[in-house]
C-alpha cells in the first residue's frame, strides 16, 4: 500500500452590507463633529431669590431688627442691674422743703396768746396791790417779775416744742418721700428688667424668623438654579444624547466589516487509491462482463485523482 499526500487552500470572501457600512461611517463622522463642537461646561449663576435670601441672612447676622432688640435688651439689663437705691439720709435742704408753711404763724399766735395772758396777770397783780394799798411797791414789782418770767419760760417752751414738732414732721415727710423714691426706683428697675427679658425673647424670635425666611428664599433660589443648570447641561449634551441613540441602533462597530479568509486542506493518496480499489471491486459485481480485478484497477486509478 502506498503512502503519500497533497495540500491546498480554499479562499472565502465576505463583504458587509453597503448600507450598514455607510450608516456606520456616517455615525463615526457625526461623533467626530459632536466631539469637536462640544462647548465648555457652563454653570448656572445665583438667582435673584438666592441672592435676596443671602443678603437677608447677612443683615440678620450683622444688624437686623432682632439683633438690635437684643442689644437694647442687654442695655436695659445692665441698667437694671446697676440700680442703687438712694440712702435715706435727708439733708437740711430737703427737710426744709417739708416744713409746715404755717409754722411761723402758729408760733406767733401762741406767743400772742401768752403775751395777752401775761398782761392780764400783771394787771391783776396791779389791781391786787392797789387794793392792798401797796401799788407801786417792791412786792408788786417782784410779783410782776415772777409772773413775766414764768410766761417767758412758757413762751420759750412753746416755741421750742412747735419748732421740734415742725422739724420732726418735716423729717418724717422727707424720709417718706425718699422711701417712695426708692420704691419707685426699684419698680422702675424691675420694669426695665422685665422689658429687657421680653425684648430679648422677641429679638431671638425675630432672628429665628429672619433666618428661616432667608433659608426659604435661598432654597427657592437653589431650586431655580438647579433647573437652569439642567437646561444648560441638556443643551450642551444634546449632540451626545443623539449620538448615543444612533450608536445604540447601529453599534459603534458592526459585527463584520468584510474581508477574505483562507482555509487550508490536506489529502492522503494511499488512502484514496485503496478506497478507490475497494469501491471499484464492489462496483464490478454489479456490472455484467466486468471482472472484480478490472473494477478494482479502475477504482484505484480514480483514487489517484
Amino acid at each position: 500500500m502506498s503512502k503519500g499526500g497533497s495540500s491546498g487552500s480554499t479562499t472565502v470572501t465576505q463583504e458587509i452590507d453597503p448600507q450598514a457600512k455607510e450608516a456606520y461611517l456616517g455615525n463615526l463622522e457625526y461623533a467626530r463633529d459632536v466631539a469637536n463642537q462640544l462647548g465648555v461646561q457652563q454653570f448656572a449663576g445665583f438667582t435673584p431669590q438666592y441672592q435676596q435670601g443671602e443678603a437677608l441672612a447677612e443683615q440678620t447676622a450683622t444688624g437686623g431688627i432682632g439683633r438690635q432688640n437684643l442689644g437694647t435688651a442687654a442695655d436695659l439689663t445692665r441698667a437694671a442691674a446697676g440700680y442703687a437705691p438712694q440712702a435715706i439720709r435727708p439733708d437740711a435742704e430737703l427737710i426744709q422743703q417739708y416744713y409746715n408753711p404755717y409754722q411761723s404763724q402758729v408760733i406767733e399766735t401762741g406767743l400772742s396768746d401768752l403775751e395777752k395772758a401775761r398782761q392780764a396777770a400783771v394787771q391783776q397783780i396791779g389791781e391786787q396791790a392797789q387794793r392792798a394799798k401797796a401799788f407801786g411797791g417792791s412786792r408788786q414789782a417782784v410779783a410782776e417779775a415772777l409772773t413775766s418770767g414764768k410766761y417767758g419760760e412758757q413762751a420759750g417752751n412753746l416755741v421750742a416744742n412747735l419748732r421740734a414738732q415742725g422739724y420732726t414732721q418735716a423729717l418724717q415727710a422727707a424720709q417718706q418721700q425718699q422711701l417712695a423714691n426708692q420704691a419707685a426706683g426699684l419698680q422702675g428697675a424691675q420694669f426695665r428688667l422685665g422689658a429687657a427679658q421680653q425684648l430679648g425673647t422677641m429679638g431671638q424670635q425675630q432672628q429665628a424668623q429672619d433666618y428661616a425666611s432667608a433659608q426659604a428664599l435661598m432654597g427657592l433660589g437653589q431650586a431655580r438654579q438647579q433647573l437652569e443648570q439642567q437646561q444648560l447641561d441638556a443643551a450642551r449634551n444634546l449632540g451626545v444624547q443623539r449620538l448615543g441613540i444612533m450608536s445604540g441602533a447601529l453599534g459603534l462597530q458592526p459585527a463584520n466589516l468584510g474581508g477574505t479568509t483562507t482555509t487550508p486542506y490536506y489529502t492522503n493518496t494511499g488512502a484514496g487509491v485503496l478506497g478507490g480499489a475497494l469501491g471499484g471491486a464492489q462496483l464490478a459485481g454489479m456490472i455484467p462482463g466486468l471482472s472484480t480485478g478490472m473494477g478494482a484497477g479502475i477504482g484505484a486509478l480514480l483514487g489517484l485523482i
